[in-house]
């Protein structure tokens, strides 16, 4: 390959050489592309490179069978090794399975002013795959995934539509129907059925297709008075798509077009407003944005689908048909504009300054100076109205929700009885709330303490839940005494359908300490926090932001814990016989050399190159002991590999279901996936919380709701687990944006830390503990999370008794050194490399006394007691 690049012609007579090799393969389905999570403006592209510099002032073009395309992408990208990649847009050109294009490029110039020469290709869409009967369980899943994570947020009679309806469709939406995130989060499903083809194929509506045809665009254009007449004559409903792509790599901003409508978007809004007597609103978004046009302009529904997954278009025309009835609720609150958000003031915000990706070198400090009050217990606490709020969802039956008398002895006890008072079958999520006593410190309004999610029940039939809700959920984090307290006074209980449940009883208690810990992660300086008590708390922002210093705080002020590993080495044991005896696992460790112990701790690079099959690193097998393979793969939503799989909703897609055993399905059903690839373990569920709508991974993750995130991910846990194939919660802590990750001080207050950011990963281990653990790129509170022993030696294990294995983000070694992760007790460094890159450096530090050799062992063996387990 490196001979092939070196002789390429870029001499300054050379015409600039376009790469390609054979013809272009492109999937209509994969709306985004690879390139996506690199540069946002390659969307849709097919990319190309050029051999030379190119001037990306003159223009070329390009054209499909004639057709010409939009204005082409040209430029250089630092992963492209100095080659400029060209993107040339095919959404919605080259969208018929199987069917072969021919391509023209011409008019590319390079920096010597030669223009390349004409260039005929090409390009071969996918062709149309079908589902496969055995499959059908998994896929059912899949579905009622989707369809249970559609939320309606608003509708005036509009839904469900009528048989037979002609749809009018509107906006670049129609062709940029989104079905997942990229990155981690990415799916590779089998086949997906998209909004166009679920119309086309199984629903009880026909497209108007000359608009279908006009959105080919991929703009929010405003068709003609001629057209919209004619559509005018089909149906008097217009159905705006509006879409929003989202993924690892790169946050939102709050410009218009990504947190706010853009001006075209606004514009066709207001002449489908203006021009038909009904209008619905469809958010294929990947997270909360500004709603206020849905008041503003009189929207007749407005349903928000998230990424569905590969069935996500079939989801959305059975909710929009009325044959599913929507029961999704928000797990996160949409607010009326985005700085009515604490965290607005304290997250980078690229809307007037550069973008930065996650790779960027460029050190920040993002302040949590909003504490506590992070999402509904803001709204909820300041009484700031929302445009809609947590756990609220939509109908197309009515409900009605009874409560009986409320226990507390030493757990809250209650029944809540659920009836369907409407003229359909339909399902109900009851959430439950608590409002703490303000005796030990100021509490939010509300916190969620308990849900559940009913059974289809039928017109006039009822369902009966005992509610038990155990101590811990009723505490505050002390800080003076770092303990778990549930304060002296009066608890009061609402119970209802969203955050603005009625209150159904109250209860006393004496102060009483349910859980007695250690103070862990402090930082230097803790920040100002919001607080009722002061009018002028309000996040302001001034320390956060692009710092000049290139390292985080001196680690000298955490504590250090003790390593202990008496086994000694016996006779050779190999990898067999710990197989077949368990208790041999540490015995097998002590009889490694530190060679072979840094190698075992040390990934063995990741197959994300043109010659591998899309896993994220592999254990490697030091001669001699007969290791097995043991290949991990992302997969929130799907085994993130190049082989076609299951492809469910994004994590917050999820979450808007409400339902732990849905969760738990979900699990099962990509651990069952993932066991047929050959995958043992899968880097998932990704947990962190929705600490502000702008962060790129939002879809990735679950809720704003700690307990809420910690209640799916343990149920995610155990389904995936239940079918032999291990777990990995994930990023501790605090990895709450994307911008310049890896230099990304997550600066955290006491309380915020232990009720918000940890309370997920706790309320997870608590309903079933994972195989597996990854640290998060981020620093919180002056310590790199890879290297930061009392969260990993504190938290994880003394704390909350965690015997799996703790593994780094990929790459997080660029900015943590490798000796003080491995010394902390992370026992896998990822992804590593199958030289002494990164395994010379815990020789040396074993050697040296800054990596303890008990340590070392302890982490090797906590990776051979999990392959035990799985291989």
């Amino acid at each position: 390959m490196q001979e092939f690049f070196a002789n390429l012609p870029r001499g300054k007579e050379d015409k600039p050489m376009l790469l390609a090799f054979g013809e272009i393969s492109y999937n209509p389905d994969d709306v985004d592309g690879l390139y996506y999570m690199l540069d946002r403006d390659f969307s849709g592209c097919a990319v190309l490179q050029f051999a030379k510099p190119m001037d990306p002032e003159i223009p070329g073009r390009a054209t499909l069978d004639g057709v010409e395309l939009p204005k082409c992408v040209l430029k250089m990208l630092p992963v492209m090794m100095g080659l400029w990649a060209l993107g040339i847009p095919l959404r919605g050109y080259a969208c018929e399975y199987g069917k072969s294009y021919t391509l023209h490029v011409e008019g590319f110039t390079d920096t010597d002013g030669n223009e390349m020469a004409p260039t005929d290709l090409t390009v071969k869409c996918s062709d149309r795959v079908d589902p496969r009967p055995e499959y059908a369980p998994h896929e059912a899943i899949a579905l009622r995934a989707a369809r249970e994570g559609i939320v309606l947020m608003k509708n005036n009679g509009l839904l469900p539509l009528k048989k037979g309806t002609v749809l009018n469709l509107f906006g670049k939406g129609v062709h940029q129907f989104r079905t997942g995130a990229v990155g981690a989060g990415k799916i590779n499903p089998r086949y997906s059925v998209n909004f166009l083809r679920a119309i086309r194929e199984n629903s009880d509506f026909t497209l108007n297709p000359e608009l279908v045809d006009f959105y080919r665009c991929d703009r929010d254009a405003i068709p003609g008075a001629k057209m919209l007449q004619r559509a005018k004559e089909q149906s008097d409903i217009a159905v705006l798509l509006i879409t929003r792509g989202c993924g690892e790599n790169l946050d939102n901003s709050s410009a218009r077009g990504e947190y706010y409508l853009s001006d075209d978007e606004e514009a066709l809004l207001k002449a489908l407003r203006d021009e038909f007597a009904r209008v619905a609103v469809i958010l294929n978004v990947g997270f909360p944005m500004d709603v206020t046009f849905a008041e503003k302009y009189s929207v007749d529904a407005l349903l928000y689908s998230g990424f569905g997954g590969m069935l996500a278009g079939q989801a959305l025309c059975d909710v929009l048909s009325g044959r599913e009835n929507p029961s999704g609720k928000l797990p996160d609150t949409w607010a009326r504009d985005y700085f009515d958000i604490p965290a607005s003031r304290n997250f980078y915000d690229c809307v007037d300054k550069p973008r930065l990706d996650a790779d960027q070198d460029v050190y920040l400090d993002t302040v949590y100076e909003e504490g506590i009050y992070v999402g509904y217990r803001y709204f909820s606490t300041f009484g700031v109205e929302p445009a809609y709020p947590f756990g609220f969802g939509l109908s197309y039956t009515d409900f009605a929700i009874q409560t009986g008398d409320v226990h507390f002895d030493g757990c809250l006890r209650m029944n809540v009885t659920v009836t369907n008072t409407g003229k359909v079958s339909g399902k109900e999520v009851v959430q439950i709330y608590v409002r703490k006593p303000d005796a030990l410190c100021e509490t939010p309004e509300r916190e969620l303490v308990w849900f559940a999610k009913t059974d289809l029940l039928a017109p006039g039939e009822s369902q009966t839940f005992c509610a038990q809700i155990n101590a811990k959920q009723l505490t505050v984090y002390d800080i003076q005494t770092a303990a778990y307290v549930m304060p002296a006074g009066q608890y009061e209980v609402f119970a209802g359908t969203d955050v603005r449940a009625p209150k159904c009883g109250c209860f006393t208690s004496e102060e009483r300490i349910v859980q007695q810990v250690s103070a862990l992660m402090a930082a230097p300086e803790e920040p100002r926090e919001l607080t009722v008590t002061d009018p002028d708390s309000f996040p302001k922002g001034t320390r956060s932001g692009i710092k000049k210093e290139k390292v985080f705080a001196p680690l000298a002020f955490r504590k250090a814990y003790p390593a202990v590993f008496d086994t000694k080495a016996g006779k050779k044991l190999t990898y067999a016989d710990v197989k077949a005896d368990p208790a041999l696992a540490k015995a097998f460790v002590a009889q490694l050399t530190v060679e072979e112990l840094a190698r075992i701790c040390v990934c063995s690079s990741a197959g994300w190159g043109m010659e591998g099959i899309g896993e994220a690193g592999r254990l490697h097998k030091i001669d001699g002991y007969g290791l097995p393979d043991f290949p991990v793969a992302d997969g929130n939503s799907g085994v993130n590999l190049n082989i076609p799989n299951i492809g469910m909703p994004s994590g917050a897609t999820l979450a808007a279901c409400f339902d732990p055993q849905l969760m738990e399905a979900v699990g099962r059903v990509i651990g069952e996936e993932a066991k047929e690839l050959g995958v043992p373990l899968i880097l998932a569920p990704g947990m962190n919380l929705h600490r502000n709508p702008l962060n790129g991974r939002q879809p990735e993750y679950f809720s704003e709701d700690p307990y809420m995130a910690g209640t799916l991910a343990g149920y995610y846990c155990h389904g995936m687990e239940s079918t032999g194939t291990a777990s990995c919660i994930k990023h501790l802590i605090g990895n709450n944006c994307e911008t310049s990750r890896k230099r990304n001080q997550s600066i955290i207050g006491q309380r915020a830390l232990r009720e918000l950011y940890l309370e997920p990963f706790r309320v997870a281990m608590g309903i079933y503990m994972p195989a597996s653990v990854m640290t998060a790129y981020n620093a919180v509170n002056g310590c790199p999370t890879a290297a930061d022993e009392e969260l990993i030696q504190g938290f994880l294990r003394e704390e909350n008794g965690f015997d799996g294995f703790v593994m780094t983000d990929w790459t997080s070694y660029d900015t943590v050194d490798v000796a003080a992760m491995v010394e902390a007790g992370n026992c896998w460094i990822t992804p590593g490399s199958q030289d002494d890159t990164y395994t010379k450096p815990i020789v040396e530090g074993v050697a040296a006394g800054t990596i303890r050799l008990e340590r070392l062992r302890e982490n090797a063996a906590h990776i051979i007691r999990t392959l035990i387990r799985f291989v």
